[in-house]
């Protein structure tokens, strides 16, 4: 694989690698980020409380190559992107199993259906693209994808808020296809968001349309995530086959709120330490050192409970003094992987199977900070770490399809 620069079955019944119990204490001093640097601490005081949507979609929309995406408390700039962002090193594949991009022979319009695929890949932010695209599209960035805007002006944009990352996009999402040994896969970055486009929650047709369309058997959505607890540290990765609801704005009073969805695929074993021993190491380097050894969590290792993933309607993240009331719940939270469980449910037997595939892009916070400032400093460990992390779930869901015979 060339180097690019970021751009824009397990048996059932094992016992289950992860989680969060109850609410954890203070972590040890060498911990990471778990206090802002020293020169932002009076920063609580000096600016007003971030609006929760607001810094969803800055979450989205930023991208550590474009400035103009900064928010005020960035610490990259344009002269520390060589260092902070340096090249992917080469990742050291199985050559019949190496991921492949296989460009259509010609260019599809927007409003053309999605191609069909065994294995569709979602993500969602547009550093998760960028990692998603510099490890299973190698030589085709994501902002090359080709766009897709199948049914939006009649079906999708008079439902989504104005300013939403789709409405100012104009587009559903990006698409690129790709095949790993002989299976076709297909990755997509979504536009649409539950946090961000509204009430009549678009993205959830979103899913009913790209399910049919590419007809695919398993699906995976995969990026970046909060750790919940102090266990899962930044860049661990976890494998769920369950997800659940835990929204408190928009969708508090919805039905489906605090519902749980388990996906009948098991975790495929066979490349997983492949991933873990040969692959995901090579860029492990670009995280702080006590970071370098990441974990998988997956059903099939201890300890009890299973790793499930939680989805909230707004940028929640795990403290230490669990304001959010995440702890016990799982071992990552992220905004919008539960619709795919509800989208599975509703589907009934024609379902395809699916996982969450999530890294920990920001860890457990300090509770004892002001709020709006554990918000900042969850923010900016997403900002220079989001795009390294989101590489090792990447790694993680070509390990799935490989491994999944």
């Amino acid at each position: 694989m060339t180097g690019t620069s970021p751009r824009g079955s397990a048996a059932r019944g094992q016992g289950n690698r992860a989680i969060s119990g109850a609410p954890n204490a203070a972590p040890a001093a060498g911990d990471l980020a778990w206090k802002l640097p020293a020169q932002d601490t009076t920063m609580a005081t000096e600016r007003s409380m971030i609006d929760d949507v607001q810094l969803a979609q800055h979450i989205i929309e930023f991208d550590p190559s474009n400035p103009e995406t900064y928010a005020p408390w960035t610490e990259l700039s344009p002269a520390t992107l060589a260092t902070t962002h340096p090249a992917l090193q080469p990742i050291p594949w199985p050559e019949a199993e190496a991921p492949r991009p296989r460009p259509l022979s010609a260019t599809p319009q927007p409003a053309s259906s999605l191609p069909q695929a065994d294995y569709l890949v979602v993500t969602w932010t547009v550093a998760e693209a960028q990692a998603l695209a510099d490890v299973l599209t190698p030589g085709h960035p994501s902002f090359t994808w080709y766009p897709y805007a199948h049914f939006f002006s009649s079906h999708y944009e008079p439902d989504i808020r104005p300013g939403a990352p789709a409405s100012k996009a104009k587009r559903l999402g990006t698409y690129f296809p790709l095949t790993i040994g002989a299976r076709k896969v297909l990755c997509f970055k979504s536009e649409l968001h539950l946090s961000q486009d509204g009430v009549k929650l678009p993205v959830r047709k979103l899913w009913h349309q790209i399910l049919a369309e590419t007809r695919a058997r398993v699906v995976i959505t995969t990026g970046t995530a909060g750790a919940i607890g102090r266990d899962v540290k930044l860049g661990d990765v976890v494998l769920g086959r369950t997800v659940r609801f835990h929204c408190s704005r928009m969708f508090a009073h919805e039905p489906f709120n605090a519902e749980q969805f388990a996906s009948p695929l098991a975790v495929p074993l066979r490349r997983l330490e492949t991933a873990t021993q040969k692959l995901i190491p090579v860029n492990a380097g670009m995280l702080p050192a006590p970071h370098h050894r990441l974990r998988l969590y997956y059903d099939g290792s201890p300890p009890r409970e299973a790793p499930t993933v939680v989805t909230t309607d707004f940028f929640a993240f795990d403290n230490s003094v669990n304001t959010y009331k995440l702890q016990g719940l799982g071992a990552a939270v992220e905004m919008g992987d539960a619709v795919l469980g509800l989208v599975c449910r509703e589907l009934g037997s024609v379902a395809p199977g699916w996982l969450a595939i999530r890294n920990a892009s920001d860890p457990q916070i300090d509770g004892t900070l002001p709020l709006d400032e554990q918000k900042r400093a969850a923010a900016r460990i997403y900002e220079r770490y989001g795009y390294w992390t989101t590489v090792g779930s990447a790694i993680a869901t070509w390990a799935v399809i490989a491994g999944n015979v």
